[in-house]
């Protein structure tokens, strides 16, 4: 049976490339640089890469050598609330400094979009947020849908602090990420029935 996490890696690969191959042909069929959407492409670019870098981790290997390994979560608190890397704030920093998720969703958001923004939080935090949706059918997820963060064992803990503020737009800063967990536990995922292996949850499947 193919492993599944083996194909997420060759997608969040594909999707780099991709993007890289598409401002080459732009590039060359305008005849300007690649820099001159600069700041468009590097933000897609690093969230892709922080994509991959989290689906490769997941498969035990090391994304670049040369660099320490992407934080993993901390101890967890004597309720069992899952905590941040030591060095998760510290690793934040730039993600908020540049904008790119401030806001991210105050329009919404999609499955994708939550694939993306929580990698990217997954990769400097090292805490593991999931979006927990009313159903999914045929078209996909829907419904009335909430954010939480998971623990090792499937205990999904509502979030608190600013983290919700700052992704939908009203506030500038999430918070310490050691703010964003709550203290209860409002599912588990075994009891889920649909995920996409992901960052999404469904309550129900309509497929």
């Amino acid at each position: 049976m193919s492993d599944p996490n083996v194909w997420q890696a060759h997608r969040a690969a594909a999707d780099l490339s991709n993007t890289l191959a598409s401002s080459y042909e732009e590039a060359m069929a305008t005849g300007l640089p690649v820099s001159a959407d600069g700041q468009r492409l590097t933000q897609q670019l690093t969230e892709q890469l922080a994509t991959l870098r989290e689906r490769l981790a997941v498969l035990g290997v090391s994304a670049d050598p040369a660099r320490p390994p992407q934080p993993s979560a901390g101890p967890a608190a004597s309720d069992g609330r899952p905590a941040p890397a030591r060095y998760a704030d510290e690793a934040l920093a730039p993600v908020i400094a540049d904008g790119r998720l401030t806001g991210r969703f105050r329009d919404g958001y999609t499955e994708e979009q939550v694939n993306t923004a929580f990698a990217v939080l997954g990769a400097a935090t090292g805490l593991r947020l999931v979006c927990v949706w009313e159903y999914r059918d045929g078209f996909g997820c829907g419904g009335n849908s909430q954010w939480f963060a998971e623990d090792s064992s499937g205990g999904l803990w509502d979030l608190a602090g600013d983290l919700d503020a700052w992704l939908t737009g009203e506030r500038s800063h999430p918070g310490p990420a050691g703010s964003w967990v709550g203290r209860s536990v409002a599912h588990r995922v075994q009891a889920l029935a649909w995920t996409d292996r992901e960052h999404n949850y469904a309550q129900l499947s309509r497929l």
